[in-house]
């Protein structure tokens, strides 16, 4: 695991924890650290706020999109929402399908195939989709660099409506309109929500246009499973959408997602950003990896409560076989990276890699060497791959200088999946290299792991993790608590789980003891005897375990003191 240099995110403020006794003293410390420290921002943070979002009108291209689908609606004419496999598209497609069927449209359903197929619009698809009726494609959750695509979806005489939340391409495809507030010009004052997010407030302009009222709460649980399990930042607008969502998670009628929370051994009425992202989002991804997205979406669409249990019981054993089978791509990824130099990014190619897997061992890499990764699975003629990476270095950006070597791609500034011909992979790596040297600083490579506080053990309580949900939703930039506290003894150090991945132990201040578990962190081990004095960053936590619970600090980071 890459050494990572700790950052204190704020100079400590004790008058704002002190006048603030309302709020409890370490949840003062985080809200000041991340300057929110302000009493509109304060009673917004901390309070449930309405669902206040901007006008959907706003996004530049809603208005076109939204008078081409009330004009379907209201002629009965037969339309496709056409999504991703993953947890975000799979989540979009099932709340348009949802909000159309409510609104009386006559609408179908299309997530390709990852290993047919690939990802977003294909030629193929859209002519089977006409010649079986449609006229109307509604993109959710992609689209936005399917230029060819929309152009042979013109000739048929299909429409073609683009909504997506990825990077904007050099080129737009000619759609009757295209819905993504990234794009060049787009007034909508929140730039960051999930493809689902885009797709909730084409629901709610559509709503407004038809019946002058806002769309069924109860589609929100959607809204925050896709924004959660797609790692946008958990601020603005997806803060207020994940907020409401959970609260309808928690009481969820759809059959589905209550059957999914059950194999997950998830109560729903704790259900929260976390359970999501580990526990619920990773069952649905798992059905698109490895076998079709399809089980998914039936999922989440099914009223049935038989057929969901059923459903949700395939996804969780695909899930268990994903996460066998991600060890042993992660190995062979090692491997090859073992005997190449990886001083600037990390690059694996073979055609051992499973398709539905490369982004996930990207995503191990990134994280464990911090590093950009590229991952891809070669075919004999093409490849296809997936790319993760690290603060400050926009892979997206970086396979912009590479365009011409890529037969598609897009994605975010730390994801992105490509495909190109299996001869110009070589040509990839040197372009790649050449790009990311000309952007690398002095400390491009050193992770910072951003300490919310410093703070004695004695302030840590069974009270704290309560105190602490405040912050929920936790996510991409708005993270779990950091703290840390210094110069802690450590005892009853223990290697735990498969092949010894995770650390158990205890720390003391010489007052009081605590446990401790580190995940991934086993290595760590053999240089933590008793009696060492550590640094340790950590957020505390509650274990509950055969009725019992006890208070327990789980370990982002630890060190020698």
């Amino acid at each position: 695991m890459a050494a990572k240099n700790w950052r204190l995110r704020r100079r400590e403020n004790d008058a704002f924890v002190n006048g603030h006794p309302e709020i409890d003293p370490l949840l003062a410390k985080i809200l000041w650290a991340r300057h929110i420290d302000q009493p509109e921002q304060l009673a917004s943070f901390l309070r449930e706020p309405g669902l206040l979002l901007a006008d959907p009108l706003l996004m530049l291209g809603m208005d076109r999109a939204t008078d081409r689908l009330a004009r379907a609606i209201e002629s009965h004419e037969q339309m496709v929402v056409y999504g991703d496999f993953d947890a975000d598209g799979v989540s979009s497609t099932a709340l348009l399908l949802s909000a159309l069927r409510a609104l009386g449209a006559v609408v179908d359903t299309y997530i390709p195939d990852r290993f047919s197929e690939s990802y977003g619009l294909n030629t193929p698809a859209l002519e089977r989709l006409y010649s079986m009726g449609a006229r109307l494609v509604v993109t959710v959750d992609c689209g936005i660099r399917s230029v060819a695509e929309v152009e042979a979806a013109n000739r048929l005489g299909l429409d073609i409506v683009i909504t997506d939340h990825h990077a904007i391409p050099p080129v737009l495809p000619p759609a009757y309109a295209v819905v993504d507030p990234k794009q060049s010009g787009c007034p909508y004052p929140f730039k960051e929500l999930s493809g689902v997010g885009i797709a909730y407030q084409l629901s709610r302009a559509l709503y407004h246009k038809l019946c002058q009222r806002e769309p069924e709460r109860e589609l929100l649980d959607l809204v925050a499973l896709g924004t959660v399990s797609d790692i946008v930042p958990l601020t603005g607008e997806n803060r207020i959408l994940v907020q409401h969502g959970l609260d309808v998670l928690h009481r969820t009628q759809r059959p589905g997602l209550q059957a999914l929370m059950c194999t997950a051994g998830i109560v729903p009425e704790q259900a929260d950003s976390t359970a999501i992202a580990f526990r619920l989002g990773p069952r649905i991804n798992a059905a698109g990896r490895l076998h079709s997205a399809q089980l998914a979406l039936d999922l989440l669409t099914t009223n049935e409560p038989d057929k969901a249990e059923s459903l949700a019981q395939q996804l969780s054993a695909i899930n268990g076989e994903r996460q066998s089978l991600l060890n042993e791509q992660v190995e062979l990824a090692q491997e090859l990276l073992s005997k190449t130099n990886h001083e600037r990014l990390l690059f694996a190619a073979h055609p051992d890699f499973h398709e539905g897997l490369v982004g996930l061992v990207a995503s191990r890499l990134c994280e464990e060497y911090y590093r950009p990764a590229f991952v891809m699975k070669c075919g004999d003629e093409n490849t296809r791959g997936s790319a993760r990476s690290i603060e400050g270095l926009h892979v997206t950006a970086a396979l912009d200088t590479c365009q011409d070597l890529l037969l598609r791609y897009g994605g975010h500034a730390k994801a992105a999946g490509f495909t190109l011909a299996t001869r110009d992979i070589d040509n990839l790596r040197e372009r790649l290299e050449q790009h990311i040297a000309s952007l690398i600083q002095a400390d491009t490579f050193t992770q910072r792991l951003l300490v919310d506080a410093i703070v004695p053990l004695e302030m840590i309580s069974p009270h704290s993790p309560v105190a602490l949900q405040s912050l929920e939703p936790i996510g991409d930039a708005n993270p779990e608590p950091a703290l840390a506290t210094l110069a802690l003894k450590v005892a009853h150090v223990r290697q735990i789980g498969a092949d010894n991945r995770h650390l158990r132990l205890d720390v003391s201040d010489g007052n009081r003891a605590l446990p401790v578990i580190a995940f991934r962190q086993g290595d760590k081990a053999a240089a933590l005897a008793n009696g060492q004095l550590i640094d340790m960053v950590y957020r505390p936590s509650i274990e509950a375990w055969q009725g019992q619970e006890t208070l327990q600090l789980i370990a982002q980071d630890i060190r020698i003191h």
